[in-house]
């Protein structure tokens, strides 16, 4: 494998593969469940301490509140990518929203609309379900209109399932010392490699989080022919499993692993610039020989380092 940041993926076969090779890293609509989202939250506004977390924790009994006019998001910030399709949000028994949309970002700056709805006026669970988008780190629901001045929205869940026809995964550590997991990286697209005969290229999702340059061991990748399309000149390719040991990888910074210099006297080292995501956190020291060098954070957006 030549050098790389652990993005892509090249599958060789011994013949010739066809289908839509687009919709293969998406999931197909079949049985799935709803879950909480765990991450960083964020609305347009909120009143008192009713804060746009209350809206994640799994309770019904608290809530998202807003006294705010005119249109209003709240939105989830995931620590890794994932894909929805679907969800439900709880309402009580007054200021429900009317009409509003949900929509998918990878840096919280542009969105990509995701679903257009309009909410009933009642009481209780809501449901909502669309084709299985693509992996983003944020997800925003925006109220366009109201039933009434003010805003309620009790819990959001979101809607996934693990089953898709082609997966790839590894074990890796979240931080310094973690445990060894497994990771379940996030598909971006995949294609004819554009030089290889017979090969198929699986690229990642951009998120430094979806790369497998901090992997410990091998790289598999899971292929489902009953949920894929991928044929060859026998037919429908079955289910199959390969792996491979990466090297050569150039590991970029991440900020949940531990980054180490070595210098000395008369020594210039350029330090690659890195955008931190906690809010929490005013500063971070790193230490170079004996002394601290503090740098000043820039907040850009809330993620989980």
């Amino acid at each position: 494998m030549s050098k790389s940041e652990g993005k892509k993926i090249a599958i060789r076969f011994s013949d010739r593969v066809m289908g839509n090779l687009e919709i293969l890293p998406k999931l197909p609509f079949i049985v799935g469940k709803f879950i909480n989202l765990f991450g960083f939250y964020g609305a347009s506004s909120n009143y008192s301490s009713y804060y746009p977390s209350n809206a994640f924790d799994g309770s019904t009994s608290s809530m998202w509140y807003t006294r705010t006019s005119g249109e209003q998001w709240i939105q989830v910030s995931t620590v890794r990518p994932i894909r929805l399709g679907g969800f439900r949000w709880y309402l009580g028994s007054r200021h429900r929203p009317k009409d509003f949309k949900v929509q998918g970002s990878d840096d919280g700056v542009n969105w990509t609309d995701l679903f257009t709805g309009a909410s009933e006026d009642t009481q209780g669970w809501k449901e909502y379900y669309w084709q299985y988008s693509d992996a983003y780190l944020y997800h925003r629901w925006t109220v366009t209109t109201r039933y009434s001045s003010y805003l309620y929205l009790y819990e959001i869940e979101a809607f996934v399932h693990d089953e898709k026809a082609i997966k790839v995964t590894g074990l890796q550590r979240d931080f310094v010392g973690g445990e060894l997991k497994e990771v379940d990286y996030a598909v971006k697209k995949v294609e004819h490699h554009p030089t290889e005969e017979n090969t198929l290229l699986i690229t990642l999702h951009d998120n430094y989080q979806e790369a497998f340059d901090e992997v410990e061991g091998a790289i598999t990748i899971h292929y489902k022919g009953q949920l894929g399309n991928l044929i060859g000149y026998g037919g429908a390719i079955e289910d199959f499993t390969v792996g491979f040991y990466p090297t050569e990888l150039i590991s970029s910074p991440n900020p949940g692993i531990e980054e180490r210099l070595r210098v000395g006297t008369n020594t210039t080292t350029v330090l690659i610039p890195i955008t931190y995501h906690n809010i929490y956190d005013l500063s971070e020291r790193i230490r170079v020989v004996g002394f601290t060098i503090t740098t000043q954070l820039i907040y850009s957006s809330i993620e989980n380092p």
